[in-house]
């Protein structure tokens, strides 16, 4: 899941709402996914070849345990 991150967050024609209410719907979902059963992972706030490498990392670490 992608944190509200303050510092990258720009408001435009497809994202319309403000960064607080990304932060309200973050919480949301970060309550909601693991009551349906969902492992949600953050991804870190770094650079996106970091985030890109982590999330590949993550798929990695799932395959080997099925």
């Amino acid at each position: 899941m992608a944190p509200p991150w303050p510092e990258i967050y720009v408001t435009d024609a497809d994202r319309k709402h403000g960064f607080d209410a990304a932060v309200a719907e973050y919480d949301r979902l970060m309550e909601a996914f693991p009551a349906l059963g969902y492992e949600v992972i953050a991804l870190p706030k770094t650079t996106t070849v970091q985030r890109a490498d982590f999330l590949l990392a993550c798929l990695d670490d799932a395959n080997e345990t099925d």
